[in-house]
């Protein structure tokens, strides 16, 4: 420690007990005296001071008076009291609070109070430099958090095919729409059910455009805890909250430059949906702890798979924020919609998941590609991707795939339809039972969602699933 870098102030009404402790600290520290805590105060607030050392009995201001009028100046001071009197108790309840480093009774030596003192100071040190330390990992794990954002989507785009795989009326219709907006910078809604390819259509969008060098950042709006929404999205100021050891950026500031995807936008707490509107209409937004906006420049694209308009009506949508992204929608069709896109989806994962295995890719026989196209295919693309990821793991390399490999839920064909005449009550049963294990599949099995979509009370649900013994 070099001790000509610090400066102390000693506070003592006789000048006699000022002199002596000049004499002791003039060699080695910068030193300021005073003979009363007002005095004390103006050299303080002129002047930087690392140690103050005072005598507590004093006319007027008391040493712990000054000292906490100190602490007020400066809170990193280090405030050392000298006493000749038994005020231990009042001493060591400053001690505790904080406010005090440490007591010295008189009469002290020279020695022992230069010790008391360079180890004070030491100590400061110390902790300076692991606060330092600290700010400084924080900082290094913020900008390793964004990177690692940047590259999570650069590696995960790589499993998304380069251009949009159809072979369906449905799907060209809606590229041909796509394409009327891929270079202008207008927010996009996409609309679908779950598993459709909503983030493909919007990555698709991102990379035709003149963003297409710049990240794609998608996220889940429902996924996140809504303790965490506004930092996440929005970034926090450096001690905004308890644990904000570091300023942080939030999704949009990340996708600064280029394209952000809301996923689930409908899932959206209504305190993420205010700010959302914000960013939309100005182009900014308000990180936690701070009182001055910060401009992104970032393309919106919103997804959903719920009826807006409906969550609008019922009030768990706001309706400004429904008309600002739905300046132009499209709605991708379920798979069972666009049969057409079947097989080559299917073609397209099982070369994808080949390449991923290192194997000669197979091929789909005849009866397999007829199952496939049976199948209703209540998961969409999803699904349809999770099925052939299974077959190009259990296919012989290069061989001929036949629907004993598909799984029990795709091979086995539906049974045929009942004849006019029968149990209705059985055939009503039945349909019940078909459109409930639809919607759980569908909906990922969120009983919420699926009472919702069905018209009925989610408890009605439960009780219909345990008939079901589901």
């Amino acid at each position: 420690m070099t001790d000509k870098r610090y400066e102390l102030l000693f506070v003592d009404d006789e000048p006699a007990n000022l002199q002596k402790l000049r004499r002791t600290f003039v060699n080695r520290y910068g030193v300021h005296t005073a003979q009363s805590g007002e005095e004390a105060l103006r050299i303080l607030a002129g002047t930087g001071v690392d140690a103050v050392v005072t005598d507590q009995r004093m006319p007027g201001m008391t040493g712990l008076e000054l000292l906490g009028k100190a602490r007020e100046i400066d809170p990193s001071v280090i405030c050392i009291v000298l006493t000749g009197y038994a005020e231990v108790n009042d001493l060591v309840e400053a001690i505790n609070t904080g406010k005090v480093h440490k007591y010295i009774t008189k009469p002290w030596t020279p020695e022992d109070l230069q010790v008391e003192v360079r180890d004070a100071l030491e100590k400061r040190e110390l902790l300076r430099e692991n606060e330092r330390l600290a700010r400084e990992l924080a900082a290094a794990n913020e900008r390793l958090r964004t990177e690692n954002t940047v590259l999570r989507q650069e590696v995960e785009s790589r499993d998304y095919p380069r251009r949009i795989v159809y072979g369906s009326r449905e799907m060209e219709g809606i590229l041909s729409l796509l394409r009327r907006v891929i270079g202008t910078e207008t927010t996009v809604l996409i609309q679908g059910e779950t598993g459709t390819g909503k983030e493909l259509v919007a990555r698709f969008i991102h990379a035709e455009s003149a963003r297409r060098d710049q990240v794609f950042i998608p996220v889940n709006c429902g996924a996140i805890p809504r303790d965490l929404v506004e930092s996440e999205f929005f970034g926090h100021a450096k001690g905004a909250f308890t644990g904000a050891a570091t300023e942080k950026k939030g999704y949009f500031e990340m996708a600064d430059g280029g394209t952000i995807f809301l996923d689930e936008i409908g899932e959206a707490p209504p305190e993420l949906q205010v700010k959302l509107l914000r960013v939309i209409q100005e182009g900014e937004v308000m990180p936690v702890g701070r009182h001055q906006p910060r401009k992104v420049d970032v393309r919106i694209i919103a997804s959903t798979n719920r009826d807006l308009r409906v969550e609008v009506e019922e009030g768990r949508f706001r309706q400004d924020l429904f008309f600002r992204i739905n300046v132009f929608s499209v709605t991708i069709p379920p798979l069972r919609a666009r049969r057409d896109d079947i097989l080559p989806l299917a073609e397209f994962f099982l070369r994808h998941f080949s390449r991923k295995l290192n194997r000669e890719e197979g091929r789909l026989g005849e009866e397999a590609r007829r199952r496939l196209l049976e199948h209703s295919w209540p998961g969409n693309v999803r699904e349809l991707q999770n099925e052939i990821e299974r077959l190009a793991l259990l296919a012989e390399p290069g061989g001929e795939i036949g629907p004993e490999l598909l799984s029990d839920n795709v091979r086995q064909r539906r049974p045929p339809s009942r004849p006019p005449g029968g149990d209705l009550k059985a055939a009503v049963r039945e349909l019940e039972d078909g459109m409930i294990r639809a919607a759980m599949e569908r909906f990922d099995k969120n009983k919420s969602r699926v009472a919702r979509a069905l018209g009925i009370s989610r408890q009605s649900l439960i009780e219909k699933l345990q008939r079901m013994g589901g």
